[in-house]
């Protein structure tokens, strides 16, 4: 929270929620990079309320600037019935119901909230074919490195399943390719959403021949057609692909909107930020002038991205400028930077900042409420 030297000190309820600003902030960074807009942060919010609580108890939890592997763990968990995050491997097994963290389904649902016995051998048995793919690919290349394995826990956490039962499949080593089994015949939908998944999986930092035969490979055990193998790919190339300009337009936008503050804390936000948004292949291209202090230029390089997506970079953008808790001159500096961005990329502004704002303020209010 930025304070003048003259200012009065801060009382703890203030410091209290001034912290949980910045894991809200934190988490719509989050929400709106996967790809779940505004509308997914009322939901989140549902789904992180013991982290909010334990925040005002005055008690540590990972954030995205301390500790960003088991919060983005954490999070990819908590989006899972939401929005898993566009660039999450295997993220289409979340979409097709491959997950416990939706809870019970159906009739079910009438009266448990518990998920039957039926589902969850359901979401072990395609979870483990799927983190085992996963992990033939990404070390097909070579072994297995943190940001890989990164990814691996993010989508074993998303398939909700109890600990007991995620642990041994984490652990596991590779198993080549040709000896997974798959569990029998597969519904078309989710053979096509894990070979996709293998694919997007290869593609993040760019497809390496060794990493295309263990795709090929584990399509043929699953008797996809060739054509389909190939749409999938194309598929799965584009999903990167178009990850590239709106995280650039993000990052670029959110050096000039906070490019006043040269501390460590702004910089790991902003390299963090790019990490969430752009692939591997492409992330050199925002992470090179935030490592170096290059300074922020505007000039219409992004105009052409879609509005949706302009939408995406500005509301994370401003959610990053909340992220320190800026008082009404502070923020009155950052909305004119942040308005001046919205001009260059040809889009509204305000609106993204109307939908970052209004749901920090509905969260603050009922946590403020019993501190009057």
């Amino acid at each position: 929270m930025t304070m003048d030297a003259y200012a009065p000190s801060v009382d703890d309820k203030t410091l209290g929620l001034s912290r949980l600003v910045t894991v809200l902030a934190e988490d719509a960074i989050f929400a709106l990079a996967a790809g779940g807009g505004t509308p997914s942060l009322e939901l989140l919010a549902k789904r992180r309320g013991e982290a909010y609580s334990a925040v005002l108890a005055g008690h540590r939890i990972h954030t995205m600037t301390t500790e960003f592997d088991p919060w983005m763990v954490a999070l990819t968990r908590a989006m899972a019935p939401i929005c898993p995050p566009v660039g999450l491997p295997m993220g289409d097994l979340i979409r097709e119901g491959v997950t416990l963290e939706a809870g019970a389904r159906g009739l079910r649902a009438l009266f448990s909230s518990k998920p039957s016995e039926k589902d969850v051998l359901r979401v072990k048995r395609l979870g483990t074919l799927a983190a085992r793919a996963l992990r033939a690919v990404m070390a097909a290349d070579g072994n297995t490195d943190p940001e890989e394995a990164r990814t691996i826990a993010a989508f074993l956490g998303s398939l909700g399943l109890p600990e007991g039962e995620t642990n041994p499949i984490y652990a596991e080593g590779v198993i080549p390719i040709a000896q997974i089994d798959m569990y029998g015949e597969l519904e078309r939908n989710l053979a096509e959403g894990i070979v996709r998944g293998a694919w997007l999986a290869a593609a993040w930092d760019e497809i390496d021949p060794r990493e295309e035969t263990v795709v090929r490979t584990l399509a043929g055990k699953l008797a996809m057609k060739p054509e389909m193998v190939e749409e999938l790919r194309n598929q799965a190339i584009s999903r990167v692909d178009s990850r590239r300009l709106v995280g650039l337009a993000t990052t670029d936008g959110l050096r000039y909107v906070l490019s006043d503050r040269v501390s460590s804390s702004a910089q790991i936000l902003a390299l963090k930020t790019a990490e969430l948004l752009l692939p591997r292949r492409y992330r050199d291209e925002a992470t090179g002038p935030i490592s170096h202090k290059v300074t922020a230029t505007l000039g219409r390089r992004y105009a052409s991205i879609p509005s949706e997506e302009k939408q995406l970079a500005l509301g994370v953008m401003w959610a990053a400028a909340l992220w320190e808790d800026p008082n009404q001159s502070r923020r009155a500096l950052l909305r004119a930077r942040h308005d001046k961005v919205a001009q260059d990329l040809g889009d509204d502004g305000g609106r993204a900042r109307q939908g970052v704002e209004s749901w920090i303020a509905e969260v603050l209010a009922p946590a403020a409420f019993p501190m009057a």
